[in-house]
């Protein structure tokens, strides 16, 4: 299949049966799109799961595993403590098994989020069970080559076992919208589950810079999590109006929000991981065809090109956001630029066909 050709009626996996295994979420978006890009492609999709504990899903879920027929098998996102099982089941069926982790919990769980204590049992548990993850698979799936190069590097397994595989958007539901934003007042949108990963309380302060400039502009942040009371508390102690909280809403519901905003934001923290992803809200925005604002990081230029399909900032800095957003309120035309670009760039490298012709490529390596 070349570049630009849709994988339309080719079906490249037909005949080839995927086992999803272990206590993942299927609902959650790396796992749906990639399980997805598979189906599009022809493989069938088996799932062997279970929510029990670890100890108490093992078994049950290895038996169940022997049971079934697959000629490839999956641990997807949030299942890192079943990849022993995983490999155990993929020895005995002399099938490849592919880790697809998203994150090292360790480093999501202690480091970023700070919710587990760093010398506590359950830390040492989340970086065993992602070096152990690495180690047992065939293949690990990151989504940028930043973090790839720094699994390998933080859990000694070779960089050849690694495969980039951007994040990308569902474009069946994230789609160009009819209508256009409300000509009226200018509109900056955000969502996300309240992450310090996000750096939130960098885009309050940069709502409550342009309101000091004199440039007011209407936020709107769509979510909630760890850093949301922290963000409300923020918000009444600067004193900001143009910042408007919205509980969580459907994933086909934030398309159309999305698309009734002039610009839509990505994440500005300044964690080290945050410096080498690049968050689904980002994918999603260049998916309906608004221009996004991002932070500049080493994750974000391996995609996107500054002043041509995206428009990159400084990390958790306000002033940088702030300017930003003024510029492409001033600038119209640039806005429809890189909304433009950012949706060719989109439909060309992460949309599903795309992520499929990727996910073919990989696969055809260990089937």
């Amino acid at each position: 299949m070349g570049r630009g050709d849709s994988i339309g009626e080719e079906r490249p996996l037909a005949g080839l049966r995927v086992c999803y295994f272990g206590r993942f979420d299927p609902h959650y978006s790396r796992n749906a799109v990639t399980a997805k890009c598979l189906e599009r492609a022809g493989a069938d999709i088996v799932q062997v799961r279970n929510d029990r504990g670890l100890l108490a899903r093992t078994p049950g879920l290895i038996g169940r595993g022997l049971g079934a027929t697959f000629d490839l098998l999956i641990v997807g996102f949030r299942a890192h403590s079943d990849m022993p099982a995983a490999r155990l089941l993929a020895s005995l069926k002399r099938v490849p098994l592919v880790f697809d982790p998203l994150v090292s919990r360790f480093e999501e769980k202690v480091v970023d989020r700070r919710l587990v204590p760093e010398r506590s049992w359950l830390a040492k548990w989340y970086k065993v069970s992602d070096r152990l993850g690495c180690r047992a698979a065939t293949r690990v799936l990151l989504e940028t080559s930043a973090q790839a190069d720094y699994f390998a590097q933080t859990f000694g397994v070779a960089r050849t076992r690694f495969r980039r595989l951007w994040l990308g958007a569902d474009d069946e539901v994230m789609r160009p919208q009819a209508d256009a934003p409300p000509a009226d007042r200018f509109t900056a949108f955000f969502y996300g589950r309240f992450s310090p990963l996000h750096g939130i309380e960098h885009i309050i302060q940069a709502a409550s810079c342009l309101e000091r400039r004199g440039d007011p502009v209407r936020f709107v942040l769509v979510g909630a999590g760890q850093t949301y009371q922290m963000a409300r508390d923020l918000v009444t102690r600067l004193g900001v109006s143009t910042v408007s909280f919205v509980d969580p809403v459907p994933y086909a519901q934030l398309a159309v929000m999305m698309g009734g905003a002039d610009v839509c934001l990505g994440s500005f923290g300044t964690t080290a991981r945050a410096a080498r992803v690049i968050p689904n809200k980002v994918f999603d925005a260049l998916a309906v065809g608004r221009p996004v604002i991002a932070a500049d990081t080493p994750g974000a230029r391996e995609a996107l090109t500054h002043g041509r399909d995206a428009w990159l900032c400084a990390s958790g800095s306000a002033e940088a956001i702030a300017d930003s957003i003024a510029q492409l309120k001033r600038e119209p035309g640039l806005r429809h630029s890189l909304a433009d670009n950012g949706h060719r760039l989109f439909r060309d490298r992460f949309s599903l066909d795309a992520l499929t012709r990727d996910l073919v490529e990989i696969v055809g390596e260990l089937v």
